[in-house]
């Protein structure tokens, strides 16, 4: 995985080689060198950027989420806009772990970090989502909350009290929490996005319309028979990709979806019968 930082001045990959390169662009050398970050014990999943351009939040197969510095002096500035410097000691120093999470006891599929900063959401293998707050009186707090569904890959937030996962159900599941900067909010599962009642599977007319359709779902869709059943969501496999798209306001009331079976889609949460004020920011 790959994440470009919010500055667009560096970049991080993750890597099975139990590390994050952060990597900045030399105008002298006309390169990119790369400085990696060595805490992790396995494979690093996924990253993401914390909007100050400083931080770095990883989830791996060794059952951690991590916050890491990936403070450059030349291109960050030492200004403490966010006041994490009451929080993160060391927030400075370049691939310092400032806090570490454990309570996924699983794989740390991915992670995402709120437009205020001071949330975090993560996914595990186990079938839970976990969300963080960090707050200026003590450590990160951890809400964790055990799903129905199956484990999700993938997980953004469309505003900072509202957070979009997905995954093995290949379809969109809601999140909210109780406010949008409150240090002590209270998270549920909202409702899943996509609506779709049932799935058809198509008539065939003739034999060569059925060998074309056993062709397609064979080779598009990977299924062993022809007679596989049809998934009742939009999504006919796995999502493994959701991108917001936000506004001046910092609230995407809109994303889109990517998934194994080749389709992308794209989602309006009004439109899927979700109210604004239920996933939107409210004042300060």
């Amino acid at each position: 995985m790959c994440r470009w930082s919010p500055e667009g001045n560096k970049f991080a990959v993750a890597s099975s080689a139990k590390i994050v390169a952060i990597c900045h662009y030399e105008e002298k050398h006309k390169w990119w060198p790369s400085k990696p970050t060595k805490k992790h014990k396995s494979t690093v999943l996924s990253v993401a950027w914390c909007p100050n351009n400083k931080f770095i939040v990883t989830g791996s197969t060794d059952y951690r989420c991590r916050i890491i510095s990936a403070f450059d002096p030349e291109r960050d500035s030492e200004d403490d806009e966010h006041g994490f410097g009451a929080v993160f000691k060391n927030q400075h120093v370049f691939g310092e772990i400032l806090a570490e999470f454990s309570v996924s006891k699983a794989w740390v599929h991915d992670v995402a970090w709120s437009p205020s900063a001071f949330r975090l959401a993560f996914t595990g293998q186990g079938s839970t989502i976990h969300f963080v707050q960090i707050t200026s009186d003590g450590p990160p707090e951890v809400t964790t909350i055990r799903h129905n569904a199956l484990p999700f890959l993938s997980v953004e937030f469309l505003s900072n009290k509202c957070v979009v996962a997905s995954g093995f159900d290949a379809a969109p599941y809601i999140f909210v929490a109780s406010d949008s900067y409150g240090a002590e909010p209270e998270w549920e599962l909202k409702g899943k996005v996509d609506k779709k009642k049932g799935a058809k599977s198509p008539r065939s007319k003739g034999k060569f319309s059925a060998s074309r359709n056993m062709f397609e779902r064979v080779s598009v869709r990977a299924e062993k028979t022809a007679t596989s059943p049809q998934l009742a969501t939009l999504h006919q496999n796995q999502i493994m990709e959701t991108i917001p798209f936000y506004n001046e306001d910092g609230f995407a009331s809109s994303f889109a979806t990517a998934g194994l079976d080749g389709n992308i889609f794209h989602w309006d949460l009004l439109k899927c019968g979700f109210k604004l004020a239920e996933v939107k920011d409210s004042e300060e």
